[in-house]
């Protein structure tokens, strides 16, 4: 892939194939906007267009510079992600330490900070010094959601680059170009992702784990917050993806809700018989409330709360209202 063959975001192609053309790339840039629109895939194709052996202000995928980027294992590109909850002081030294030697001659660095809201205070006055004083051509993106959030010392260094939200359409079709099956691309084209890597098999198991979990909330009783204790979901809250789930959630439920108005599915299809069956379950007002709870307990996520104690209120919340007579009898 090149910059030319990027789709989604005209604007920020334009910005970027302008700053190569004129030689007026910026030293430091700040990708901001909603998770899975292409932020991380643009920041190495940049890359790519700035390195390649064989072409001039793009990539062309094909010398080894190209691939050593495409495969993550090129010397003089780094991305630096959150260790735990932040990116730590340590990080940043490493860093340090990895470039105190200049570069080989036509070499332009390139570090990707993903998260970079999520800097502690030392390790962005830290990464502020070194990025202006590099010892050979180097250029800091930035990438994230919630640039508020960035200390202002680092963002007033950057050009910040605004990334809008995919249609779903456009993100279903991109996916099923990379081999998604249909029906599980109509799913995911409607949740922010980003770099969590599944297969597709894992990605039906855990709508299947989410799914079935809808139902034990339904049921009412500790069932359903005994399954927080599962495998499955304590491996999402271990890898931080959390959000994710709480996002095909509620998703599922708003398909409840507009089955029960057209009686069919329209993303779940694999999932229909389920979904006529929990359509039933659930009355309007039910579901509008577990929708309502479920964002709410989202929202929490960036907050220093544990994820498990997020994931039992919210259930006792959806609890909360009482469900349609003989719930019971027709969960059995």
């Amino acid at each position: 892939m090149s910059l030319t063959d990027m789709s989604g975001q005209p604007q920020v192609i334009r910005l970027l194939q302008n700053g190569l053309a004129t030689g007026q790339i910026a030293h430091a840039y700040c990708f901001y906007g909603p998770a899975g629109v292409g932020k991380k895939q643009m920041a190495l194709e940049l890359a790519k267009a700035l390195n390649c052996e064989h072409q001039e202000n793009d990539a062309c995928d094909e010398c080894l510079t190209c691939k050593q980027i495409a495969h993550g294992n090129h010397p003089d590109i780094v991305s630096l992600h959150p260790d735990g909850a932040f990116i730590k002081m340590d990080q940043v030294r490493a860093l340090q330490e990895r470039f105190q030697y200049s570069a080989a001659a036509h070499v332009t660095r390139v570090v990707i900070m993903e998260h970079a809201d999520r800097m502690r205070p030392e390790a962005a006055n830290s990464l502020l010094k070194f990025l202006e004083e590099p010892l050979s051509p180097m250029v800091a993106i930035l990438l994230s959601e919630n640039i508020q959030a960035i200390l202002p010392t680092i963002l007033s260094r950057c050009q910040k680059v605004r990334f809008t939200s995919l249609s779903p359409e456009l993100r279903m079709n991109k996916m099923i170009q990379l081999g998604i099956p249909e029906h599980l691309a109509k799913v995911l084209a409607y949740i922010s992702y980003d770099k969590i890597e599944k297969n597709t098999e894992e990605w039906e198991i855990l709508i299947d784990h989410l799914i079935h979990w809808s139902r034990k909330i339904g049921q009412e009783g500790s069932i359903a917050l005994l399954s927080i204790q599962e495998d499955w979901l304590q491996a999402e809250i271990t890898q931080e993806s959390l959000s994710l789930v709480l996002d095909i959630l509620v998703l599922w439920f708003r398909e409840l809700l507009y089955y029960q108005l057209n009686k069919r599915c329209t993303t779940f299809l694999q999932w229909e018989q389920e979904c006529r069956m929990q359509s039933m379950l659930y009355d309007q007002s039910q579901i509008l409330h577990a929708i309502e709870v479920i964002m709410n307990s989202r929202s929490q996520l960036s907050k220093f709360i544990q994820p498990q104690a997020i994931l039992e209120q919210m259930v006792l919340k959806m609890q909360e209202k009482p469900k349609k007579e003989g719930f019971s009898a027709l969960t059995q």
